[in-house]
């Protein structure tokens, strides 16, 4: 998991329920590698930072979005030909939240076009939201073998990986899938949050740097600074920090760890009164994927309030993070 923030935390260590990073979504057209044109409409950020946490949480309610958006955009490979229409049913299908009905099609397309990795993915999908775990992986794998020369099979094998906290097979996953499209900033920011899950911060370093060089067109990654700043602010590089942060803010202001780590920060740089500024609106703020506990917040502020001798306050959020419980979603991501 992260670090703590620093101050011990009233109640419990704060670390002790310190969710996973924020990861790229996989919304969005297919990556070539070749072609990224323009940034996204402006709006588009915020939709797309949101949809990351289907992946991270294996929840179906937000999977079937980016699930969605990982194929919709492609045109069939050969192998899935005729399979059109039973795909677009399917994908209708999660968008409407029947997950028994898409993966009865998807059944049937397991008989008629085996050789579809498209079909094969979105099975993979909803295995991984259904906590099967073993059975997604051979989805994944079997789609893979079904399109060696696709990007998002092993993308996606990657970001399951990561789920998992398989963090070397994350690694080696992203490594190819940037083998097949050399510019995607999203498989960048990936493989350096699996390679600062490993420790090796330098070579984590590299893959940040890599990714925002080429953080533009479909792939976008509005969550790349954010990622970049955490890992700076992990080694007390904080001015640097600040300034990746607060790029991360103009993209994605509505996401709750954005404008939390955002608040860690001010803390740690003797800035109470935007500590304060910045942790109130995060608690303000909805986080469905349960990234960022209304816990960790009131612990946050219950200590920038006491700080501030707002000792009213102060005893206020101490008390409301003592009663605070993490969901029990929230342990099951976590391990605990």
């Amino acid at each position: 998991g992260a670090g703590s923030d620093g101050a011990d935390a009233p109640g419990a260590s704060e670390s002790s329920v310190t969710p996973p990073k924020l990861y790229a979504s996989v919304g969005g057209a297919r990556a070539s590698g070749r072609g990224l044109l323009a940034v996204p409409r402006a709006g588009a950020t915020l939709e797309t930072a949101s949809l990351m946490q289907a992946m991270r949480c294996s929840n179906l309610r937000y999977l079937a979005p980016a699930v969605l958006g990982l194929l919709a955009a492609s045109p069939a490979p050969g192998s899935c030909q005729g399979a059109e229409q039973e795909l677009a049913t399917a994908r209708a299908a999660l968008a409407q939240g029947r997950v028994e009905a898409a993966a009865s099609r998807l059944a049937a397309l397991a008989d008629t076009h085996p050789a579809c990795a498209q079909a094969e993915l979105l099975r993979a999908q909803i295995q991984a939201g259904r906590g099967r775990a073993g059975e997604a992986e051979e989805s994944f794998l079997r789609a893979c073998e079904l399109a060696p020369r696709e990007f998002e099979p092993i993308f996606q094998l990657g970001v399951f990986y990561d789920g998992q906290q398989q963090h070397g097979r994350a690694a080696d996953a992203f490594r190819k899938a940037l083998g097949l499209a050399p510019g995607d900033p999203q498989a960048y920011d990936y493989l350096g949050l699996s390679l600062e899950a490993l420790g090796q911060f330098d070579q984590a370093e590299a893959a940040f740097r890599m990714g925002l060089a080429r953080n533009r067109g479909p792939r976008f990654d509005p969550m790349l600074h954010y990622n970049y700043g955490r890992l700076l602010m992990k080694h007390n590089r904080l001015e640097e920090a600040r300034g990746h942060l607060d790029q991360a803010l103009e993209l994605v202001s509505g996401v709750r760890a954005v404008r939390y780590e955002r608040a860690k920060l001010a803390e740690r740089l003797g800035d109470l009164p935007g500590a304060r500024s910045h942790a109130e609106q995060a608690l303000a703020l909805q986080d469905p994927g349960q990234v960022i506990l209304d816990m960790q917040v009131y612990y946050l502020l219950a200590r920038v309030y006491r700080a501030l001798g707002e000792t009213d306050l102060a005893e206020k959020f101490t008390q409301l993070s003592q009663a605070s419980k993490v969901p029990m979603s929230a342990r099951r991501r976590l391990g605990r």
